[in-house]
């Protein structure tokens, strides 16, 4: 009979970035670990995400130099180490959406101080857009356009570039017991070849929003996890490429991503201050706010024949005391047991670093047995909504 028992130095639960990466940094340390995914690589959090690589503008529009801002600032400049070659994990096959984004205002003098802010805090400070280059989406904003050095990246992609890499030390599976002592943790997990057992001196804890059902499993201390509810917007059509962020105040008002259409047209995510309000509207009222806040500040920007969604992307992070959002990546150790959240895509690599600094290898490297399914890239948000409206709002924000 196969084998159906074994034994790990490190088990990830949770197949996002987060999970990924740290099943990456281990491997890199000589760490036998094995990472275990529910449904497809990504799902939800990191896929659904727009896949851009904050560096800080959020944080320095404000003026602000705390944590958040520190923390985040270097994130750009490591992750081109890793899409260009130069750094592990190589993710120089990922597919790019754009290699920096754009910002604008809407004209606000508040608009202007927090841009001012941003340029004198970031770390790679915005610089003017060369006039003979600007996005043709905004061609008709009033004032300047400015360019952050903030990648951005194909979120389905890089699951499946990070997929590749480790299809050996995967596994599609459902953790339905964990049990731990002061020598490990078991962990059954049930896949469709059947249930198996791995015991493993660390068992690491990063399944996004899942991550509350895990430690209630494992008999840890409940309430660590927080989600803040976001419901993004989805625009397709004849869409011009667009990256970047309308900063109104101190705050990015819209955040939009483009990414091509399977039909040839263009889809945007939309985010930013839209996706907040969204959390507590309707669709229909979230589209009518984002479209008349598109219309603001993308004046010659024609909306006629577009077609308009949304999609719920609730994130999930440790839990504070204010409900606010962590400055900077968690974690929580609590015996052989690693639980994180990364807070943001960008700092997933700071998290992984992190979490494989406390574990040592041991044990003998093995590879997943060929029988066991291996997850896959899960589906972006827009090949998943069912109801799209070509109803939009003609009213200014």
């Amino acid at each position: 009979m196969a084998d159906t028992h074994f034994e790990l130095d490190a088990l990830v639960v949770g197949g996002g970035i987060a999970g990924l990466l740290t099943l990456d940094a281990l491997h890199q340390r000589g760490v036998h670990a094995w990472l275990i995914e529910q449904t497809a690589l990504g799902h939800g959090q990191t896929v659904w995400s727009q896949g851009i690589v904050h560096g800080g503008l959020k944080y320095a529009l404000g003026g602000s130099v705390g944590e958040a801002a520190k923390a985040v600032s270097a994130m750009p400049d490591r992750w081109r180490a890793m899409l260009d070659g130069d750094a592990e994990p190589n993710l120089s096959a990922v597919t790019m959406r754009a290699q920096a984004c754009a910002i604008w205002s809407t004209g606000s003098a508040a608009s202007m101080v927090g841009l001012l802010g941003a340029k004198l805090t970031l770390q790679s400070a915005p610089e003017a857009w060369p006039s003979n280059s600007i996005p043709q989406a905004l061609s008709g904003v009033r004032g300047r356009v400015l360019r952050v050095a903030e990648p951005v990246l194909e979120p389905e992609h890089l699951m499946s570039v990070l997929g590749a890499m480790h299809h050996d030390r995967m596994m599609l599976g459902c953790v339905s017991g964990i049990d731990s002592s002061d020598d490990g943790t078991s962990v059954r997990v049930d896949t469709s070849a059947g249930p198996i057992d791995i015991t493993c001196r660390h068992l690491c804890l990063l399944s996004g929003s899942g991550n509350e059902a895990l430690r209630e499993l494992a008999g840890l201390t409940p309430g660590r996890m927080q989600t803040r509810p976001l419901q993004m917007v989805l625009a397709r059509g004849d869409l011009p490429v667009l990256n970047g962020h309308c900063i109104r105040g101190t705050k990015p008002w819209l955040t939009i991503t483009t990414v091509a259409d399977d039909s040839d047209g263009r889809i945007w995510q939309i985010g930013g201050e839209v996706a907040e309000w969204g959390a507590t509207e309707s669709s229909t009222a979230t589209i009518e706010r984002a479209t008349a806040a598109v219309a603001t500040a993308l004046p010659s920007l024609e909306l006629s024949g577009i077609e308009w969604a949304t999609y719920e992307a609730p994130r999930a992070e440790r839990s504070t005391d204010d409900g606010g959002r962590p400055d900077t990546p968690a974690v929580l150790e609590e015996g052989c047991m690693l639980t994180g959240w990364p807070t943001k895509m960008a700092l997933a690599p700071i998290l992984a670093d992190d979490l494989a600094g406390r574990i040592r290898a041991g044990a003998e490297p093995t590879n997943v047995p060929k029988q066991y399914e291996r997850p896959t890239a899960a589906t972006p948000p827009w090949r998943e909504v069912e109801q799209w409206t070509s109803v939009h709002s003609d009213i200014p924000a």
